[in-house]
C-alpha cells in the first residue's frame, strides 16, 4: 500500500477517531479506508456494533463466504413479516457485507475477481432470501400455484444477466433480471400462475429497489426480459422459449450469454438456459450476426458518453465487454470451451484458440482489470453507480492513492494507455463491409456479356455465363430468402474476382458454384465467405485444386468451418484423444444405436475433411495425413465394436462383462498408411469357447452394420474381410488357436505376406498382445529363400493379370510395373525372407520404418533403400492426390516414369539375386 497524502491522512484520522479500536493495526486500517471511502465511515456509523465486533473478530482478513452471508441473512430475517421490516433487513445486511468488501478492496487485498464475486454472491442471497419471504407469505395469503399438465407446485425462477450472471458484479451496480416459472396452471381459487408471479415479482422489486432512509438494495432493471417493457413481467418456460425462437434478436443472444439462475428454482432454470442454448449459440459459426453486430457497434460507439467515462466512454469496459463477447457469438456455437460467462477466461480461450493474438488478449485483460478496478475505487468513495473519472481534487486524489499511484497524473497517463490499447483491438475487431470493385459487379450483373468473360479469361464463356445464369434463376426462387438474395449478391463480385485471380477460372467457376448453390439456404455461410477474405481465397484455391473438397463441401456445408481455423491445418490428434473426443460425442446414445451411427459418421467426415485440407494446402506431410487417417479409423473401429457388442448384449447378457475379441487390421490400415477413401482390412479373432459361437457371428453381423450400414451421413468405411483364414469360406470369426494352425498348416505364402502388416486396432488389450507374439513368431519361422521369391513373384505376376479394368500399364499407380505394389511385395519378401536372423524386422507394420530396418541391417545398400523408400512416398503422394481431385493420368504416368527405374532395378536386385 502506498503512503497516504496528509489531507487524506488526516480525514482519515478524524473518522477513526469515533471508535475505540483495539490495536493499531486497525487504527491505521480504518484511517486508510476512510479516508478513501465516505460510504464506509458511514455504515461504520450506522453497524457500530457490528463493526467493531467484526473488526475484533476477524477484521475482515479474508473475504465474506456464502455460508456465513446466508446464516446471517437467515438470522437476521428470521422473525419478518411484512415488506415493512423486509426492506430496512435487507439494506442493513447489504450495508453490513458492501461495507466488508469496499474494506477490502480500499486496502488493496481484494483481486479483481473476489470484489466482483463477492458483489455477486451478496446480490444471489439477498434476491433469494427475499423471494423465499415474499413466496412463503404469498402463498399463506393466495394459495399454491400448480401446473395445469402435471399438477406439480410452482416455483419462481429469477434468471441473472449482465454482470451479475457472470459473477461480474460491481460495488454499486444495478441488477438485470428476468422472472419466470416452469409451467402455466393456477391456484385453487382459479387464480392464474402468471397473475401470481407477476405480482410475487412486482414485490421482489419493491423490496429490493426502492432508496429509503436505511439506503437500497439493489436497483432492479427487467428490460432485457422478453418483450422488454412491454411484456409481462413473469412469462412460464414455455413462452420464453417461443418467444426467442420465433422474434429472439441478436442483441438479445448477446444478453443471454451471461445467463445463469441466481435465486428460486436454480434446477428448473439450468433446464430452461439449457433449451435456449441453441438460440444463444448456433450449431454453425454464426458470420450471418456479423451485420447486427456491426449494428451495435455503430450504436456503441454512437452512444459513447463522456471520455472521462471508464465503462461507455472510448475503449472502456464496454468496449472490452463487446470485443470478447462478439467472438463469442460468431464462434461459440462450435467452440463449447467459449460457452462461459466469465469474461477473462472467455479472453485466455479465444487466444488458445487463435481467435485473438497474444498482444490483443494482453491488451484487454490488463485494460479490462485496470478498468473494473478503478471502477470499483469511484464507487467505493459513496456507494454511488458510477463509472466517471472526478472532476473534485479529493476524488482525484482519492482514485490515484486507491489505485497505488502518488498523484492523479500518473494513474490518469497509465488509465490512457489502457485504454488507447483497447480502443485499437476494438476497432480492428470488425473491420467494414467487404466493397468489390466494378469487374467483379459486372461479371455478376451481366453474365452474358461473353466478350467480357473472354477477357478475364474464361476460355468457355458462354459456359461460365450458364453457369452464372443458373444461380441468379436458383436466387430468384421464392423459396430463397431475401436475406440470402442480399447476401449472394454482396459475395459473388467478390467470389468472381477470387476465380479470375486464379488464372484457371473455367474450372474454378465450375466447382466454386455448385457449392455456393448447395448453401442459399444457409446462407450464413454466405455472410462468412462475404466478410472473410482468407477464409474465401482458401475456399476459391482448395475447391479449384479439389473435385472432392467441393463435393464434400456441398454434402457438408459445415465444414466451411474448417476453412477459418489455421490450426486444423497442422495438428493430428493422436489415438487418445480422438478416442476420448468420439467418446464424449457418443454420450447419451447408450439407447439410440440409430444417433449412434450418425454420431461415428459426422465424426468421421469432420477429421477425414481437416486432414484432406491440410494435405491440399501442404501442411501435413504424407506419413502424418497416414497417420491421422489410421488414428482417426482406429477410434471408429473402437467405438464401433462397443456400439456392437452392447446391442449384442439384449440377446447374450452372458457376456456383459469380459470381452476377448480383437479386430485385426490388414494393409493400409494395418500398416498405418490410409488415405482419402481407403477400405479396411478386417479380421475378427476371439478366445471364447465353442458355445459362443452364437453370440460371436452375430456380433460380427452387427459390427459390420454399424460400420458400412448407409445413413443420412453416408457409410464409415467399405470393408474387405477376405484376407479371414480361408478368405470367403472360412467363418467370419477365428479363435486365436484355429488361427494359428490355419496360419500354421494351410497358409499360403501371399497370406504369410499380409501377415507383415496386420495389426490389432481394437479389442482386448490381452488378447491383442498374444495375437502379436503369434504374428511375430509365425514371420520368423524358417523359410527357403527360392521358393519364397519364387511363389511372391508368381503373385506379383497373377495381380499383374488382372490389371484394373480402364487403366494402362504407364498410369496405373498401385499395380504397373514399377509401382506401389511392387515396393510393397519386395518389403513383405524381405521380412519373410530375413526375419528368422533377424527378428526386429517383425517389429513394425508400415513399409517405412521396415524399410529402415531394412538398411541398419544392410540387407540393401542404403542408398537403394533410400531411393526405393523415396519411390513409394511419391507414388503414395500421387495416388493421394487423385482421390482428392479428378484422377490425371498424364501426371500419374509422369510420376509413375519418375521412380519405375529404381524400383524395378531393385526388383531384380531383390529377386535376381535369391535366384542365382
Amino acid at each position: 500500500m502506498n503512503t497516504l497524502p496528509e489531507d487524506l491522512l488526516t480525514r482519515g484520522r478524524k473518522g477513526a477517531a469515533e471508535f475505540k479500536l483495539p490495536d493499531e493495526h486497525s487504527l491505521q486500517a480504518v484511517t486508510r479506508v476512510f479516508a478513501l471511502s465516505d460510504f464506509a465511515q458511514s455504515a461504520a456509523r450506522r453497524q457500530r456494533a457490528w463493526f467493531l465486533n467484526a473488526l475484533d473478530d476477524h477484521g475482515f482478513a479474508e473475504p465474506p463466504d456464502e455460508a456465513t452471508f446466508r446464516a446471517d441473512a437467515s438470522k437476521t430475517l428470521m422473525d419478518v413479516l411484512t415488506m415493512g421490516d423486509l426492506q430496512p433487513a435487507l439494506r442493513q445486511l447489504r450495508q453490513r457485507y458492501q461495507l466488508w468488501v469496499v474494506w477490502r478492496h480500499c486496502l488493496g487485498i481484494a483481486t479483481l475477481e473476489e470484489t466482483a464475486t463477492s458483489c455477486s454472491l451478496m446480490a444471489d442471497v439477498l434476491i433469494d432470501a427475499a423471494l423465499s419471504c415474499l413466496s412463503e407469505w404469498s402463498i399463506a395469503q393466495r394459495g399454491v400455484p400448480l401446473s395445469s399438465e402435471s399438477g406439480e407446485r410452482q416455483s419462481m425462477v429469477v434468471i441473472a444477466l449482465g454482470k451479475l450472471g457472470a459473477y461480474e458484479l460491481n460495488l454499486s451496480s444495478d441488477v438485470d433480471l428476468m422472472f419466470c416459472y416452469p409451467e402455466r396452471g393456477a391456484l385453487e381459487s382459479g387464480e392464474l400462475n402468471q397473475q401470481f408471479f407477476v405480482r410475487l415479482g412486482q414485490q421482489l422489486i419493491q423490496a429490493l429497489d426502492p432508496v429509503t432512509e436505511d439506503g437500497f438494495v439493489f436497483r432492479v432493471d427487467m428490460r432485457l426480459r422478453p418483450y422488454g417493457n412491454s411484456g409481462p413481467l413473469a412469462l412460464d418456460f414455455s413462452s420464453i422459449e417461443d418467444y426467442f425462437a420465433t422474434q429472439g434478436r441478436d442483441w438479445e443472444r448477446y444478453a443471454l450469454m451471461k445467463a445463469r439462475p441466481c435465486a428460486g428454482d436454480l434446477k428448473a432454470g439450468e433446464r430452461l438456459l439449457a433449451d435456449l442454448t441453441p438460440f444463444v449459440y448456433r450449431r454453425y459459426l454464426d458470420f450471418g450476426a456479423i451485420d447486427a453486430l456491426r449494428t451495435m457497434k455503430a450504436r456503441l460507439v454512437a452512444d459513447r458518453q463522456h471520455p472521462d467515462d471508464v465503462k461507455l466512454g472510448p475503449g472502456g469496459i464496454r468496449d472490452v465487454e463487446f470485443s470478447v463477447q462478439m467472438q463469442q457469438m460468431i464462434w461459440g456455437g462450435r467452440e463449447a470451451s467459449l460457452r462461459s460467462s466469465k469474461l477473462m477466461l472467455v479472453i485466455e480461450t479465444l487466444e488458445e484458440l487463435g481467435h485473438l493474438t497474444a498482444d490483443q488478449a494482453r491488451a484487454l485483460v490488463a485494460g479490462y482489470r485496470f478498468l473494473r478496478d478503478t471502477e470499483h475505487s469511484l464507487q467505493a468513495e459513496a456507494d454511488r453507480q458510477t463509472q466517471r473519472l472526478p472532476e473534485s481534487a479529493l476524488g482525484r486524489i482519492r482514485l490515484a492513492v486507491s489505485r497505488g499511484y502518488p498523484d492523479y497524473q500518473s494513474f490518469k497517463v497509465a488509465l490512457d494507455d489502457h485504454r488507447q490499447a483497447i480502443t485499437t483491438v476494438f476497432e480492428n475487431l470488425l473491420s467494414p463491409r467487404p466493397v468489390s470493385s466494378s469487374l467483379g459487379r459486372l461479371l455478376w450483373e451481366h453474365p452474358h456479356d461473353s466478350e467480357q468473360l473472354a477477357g478475364c479469361g474464361f476460355y468457355d464463356p458462354d459456359g461460365a455465363g450458364e453457369l452464372l445464369n443458373g444461380l441468379i434463376k436458383a436466387r430468384d426462387r421464392p423459396s430463397v430468402s431475401a436475406e440470402a438474395r442480399n447476401r449472394l449478391d454482396g459475395l459473388m463480385p467478390l467470389l468472381l474476382e477470387d476465380i479470375v485471380a486464379t488464372g484457371s477460372a473455367d474450372r474454378a467457376l465450375s466447382r466454386v458454384l455448385p457449392v455456393v448453390r448447395a448453401v442459399l439456404r444457409r446462407s450464413a455461410y454466405l455472410a462468412l465467405l462475404s466478410e472473410n477474405p482468407h477464409a474465401r481465397a482458401h475456399f476459391v484455391e482448395l475447391v479449384t485444386m479439389s473435385l472432392w473438397l467441393g463435393e464434400n463441401l456441398v454434402s457438408h456445408p459445415v465444414f466451411f468451418d474448417a476453412l477459418l481455423d489455421e490450426r486444423l491445418l497442422t495438428i493430428v490428434p493422436d489415438r487418445s484423444a480422438l478416442t476420448t473426443s468420439l467418446s464424449r460425442e457418443l454420450a447419451g446414445t447408450e439407447n439410440d444405436i440409430e444417433q449412434a451411427l450418425e454420431v461415428l459418421r459426422e465424426f468421421k467426415n469432420h477429421h477425414l475433411f481437416n486432414v484432406a485440407l491440410a494435405e491440399l494446402r501442404g501442411t501435413l506431410p504424407l506419413m502424418r495425413v497416414s497417420d491421422a487417417l489410421t488414428f482417426l479409423a482406429e477410434a471408429l473401429l473402437i467405438a464401433a465394436l462397443d456400439i456392437a457388442w452392447r446391442d449384442n448384449l439384449d440377446r447374450f447378457p452372458e457376456h456383459a462383462d469380459e470381452r476377448p475379441f480383437i479386430v485385426v487390421g490388414y494393409g493400409k490400415l494395418g500398416g498405418i498408411e490410409l488415405g482419402p477413401g481407403s477400405d479396411l482390412d478386417l479380421v475378427f479373432i476371439h478366445d471364447l469357447p465353442p458355445s459362443a459361437g452364437p453370440f460371436l457371428h452375430r456380433l460380427a453381423r452387427r459390427l459390420l452394420h454399424v460400420l458400412t450400414v448407409s445413413t443420412y451421413n453416408g457409410t464409415l468405411y467399405e470393408i474387405d474381410t477376405r484376407l479371414r483364414p480361408s478368405g470367403n469360406a472360412g467363418t467370419m470369426v477365428s479363435s486365436l488357436e484355429a488361427f494359428k494352425d490355419y496360419q500354421q498348416n494351410r497358409a499360403w505364402a501371399w497370406e504369410h505376406q499380409a501377415l507383415v502388416r496386420a495389426r490389432v486396432v481394437a479389442g482386448d488389450p490381452q488378447l491383442g498382445r498374444r495375437f502379436e507374439r503369434l504374428r511375430r513368431e509365425l514371420l520368423q519361422q524358417p523359410r527357403d529363400g527360392r521358393i519364397l521369391g519364387e511363389e511372391v513373384q508368381k503373385m506379383r505376376a497373377r495381380i499383374s493379370e488382372h490389371h484394373t479394368e480402364g487403366s494402362t500399364e504407364d498410369e496405373d499407380l498401385k499395380r504397373a510395373s514399377g509401382g506401389i505394389v511392387d515396393i510393397e511385395f519386395m518389403v513383405q519378401y524381405l521380412v519373410l525372407a530375413f526375419a528368422h536372423n533377424y527378428p526386429s524386422l517383425t517389429e513394425y507394420t508400415d513399409n517405412v520404418r521396415i524399410l529402415d530396418e531394412v538398411a541398419r541391417l544392410a540387407l540393401l545398400p542404403v542408398e537403394v533403400v533410400e531411393r526405393l523408400r523415396t519411390a513409394y512416398l511419391g507414388l503414395r503422394a500421387e495416388w493421394h492426390r487423385g482421390v482428392l481431385d479428378i484422377p490425371d493420368s498424364a501426371r500419374a504416368a509422369q510420376t509413375l516414369s519418375r521412380y519405375r527405374e529404381d524400383v524395378r532395378t531393385t526388383w531384380k536386385l531383390v529377386f535376381d539375386s535369391e535366384t542365382d
